[in-house]
């Protein structure tokens, strides 16, 4: 399997808003968003779930277009994607002060959840 894909996509502004449209998927559904960063990012997460469509059902993937011209090309990590399809979970040991770990388990915090809330926030992810 391919870990790395990148494919062109046409952008626009158009009434406020960032629309996103890959070429070589015309299928796809027009990805809109208010900022860039974030039509951007959808883009990726859209087209890694179309990829991943792709491999279930065993379909060879189209080639990226390379004669468009003005296009922004979305790059994709696939390992990324999969595990984050699979939510794969691994096990770690943390260590935290003792008056946290009383605090939490009063309030019956999720220590995972709690961990993984963190993680995210502190990699700028929004999930």
């Amino acid at each position: 399997m391919k870990e790395n894909y990148i494919y062109p996509a046409k952008i626009k502004h158009v009434d406020g808003m960032y629309q996103i449209q890959f070429i070589d998927f015309p299928e796809m559904i027009l990805i809109e968003e208010p900022g860039r960063e974030e039509a951007i990012r959808s883009a990726q997460e859209r087209l890694a779930l179309e990829i991943l469509d792709y491999e279930s059902r065993g379909e060879e993937l189209p080639m990226p277009n390379e004669t468009e011209t003005d296009v922004i090309y979305v790059h994709i990590w696939m390992p990324y994607f999969r595990n984050a399809a699979k939510e794969v979970y691994v096990k770690k040991n943390v260590t935290i002060p003792q008056w946290l770990d009383i605090l939490a388990k009063e309030h019956k915090v999720n220590y995972s959840a709690a961990l993984v809330k963190g993680i995210k926030s502190e990699l700028g992810i929004e999930h």
